[in-house]
């Protein structure tokens, strides 16, 4: 975990500009061709989620701007970013959980599993201990829509500046599979250039093997 020096950077006025806003999170919404990453999934019977949020994680960790987090007025960078995720339940309630980011997929898959199964077997909507962490990206899934915009219920008194990443309904469009995915992000750490440069990796990373 390192501190940005905000004298000597280069969005320093930025940051001043829009860290005090009452909402300072912007949102964009995209579709991204996970055609060949969902291809796969199901050839080797792999389950999609665990394979798209493993990517993601991925990919956040390789843009420093999404590790970035606001403490007081320190700008803190973490060394890793994990998933603070909402897992559902067959009643159609969810839980809060925390499901730590491992390189490497399959022992990232073994744990999102037992994640998943004590979640889906345990009552409570927080299943994880420390909810103030600031190293995570709070994630969600909505598999049952493809939506086109979409907008977060966010308490704005307690100085959250953690992105936020949702994805959507798996469709098909002229032969391709897409899905879209929310990113909705504290404009005083990060600009539309750095959540662009999220779609882009992000898409690279499911489809590349």
């Amino acid at each position: 975990m390192n501190q940005i020096d905000i004298n000597s950077w280069e969005r320093k006025e930025h940051f001043e500009f829009f860290k005090d806003f009452k909402e300072p999170f912007f949102g964009i919404v995209a579709d991204i061709n996970c055609t060949n990453a969902y291809k796969l999934c199901k050839e080797n019977q792999v389950s999609f989620f665990s394979y798209y949020l493993h990517k993601s994680l991925k990919t956040v960790n390789e843009i420093e701007e999404f590790k970035y987090r606001i403490d007081g007025d320190k700008i803190i960078i973490y060394d890793k970013i994990h998933a603070a995720a909402t897992i559902g339940r067959p009643d159609n309630t969810f839980a809060f959980t925390f499901i730590e980011y491992i390189d490497d997929f399959k022992e990232f898959n073994i744990k999102l599993q037992a994640e998943i199964k004590r979640v889906q077997q345990t009552p409570g909507l927080f299943l994880y201990q420390d909810k103030t962490r600031k190293d995570v990206i709070h994630y969600s899934s909505t598999p049952w829509l493809k939506f086109k915009g979409l907008t977060h219920a966010r308490n704005h008194t307690n100085g959250d500046s953690t992105p936020l990443i949702v994805f959507g309904k798996l469709h098909e469009d002229n032969g391709n599979f897409k899905m879209p995915v929310a990113v909705n992000a504290h404009h005083a750490l990060m600009d539309a250039y750095h959540v662009s440069q999220y779609y882009k990796k992000f898409e690279e990373e499911l489809n590349a093997f």
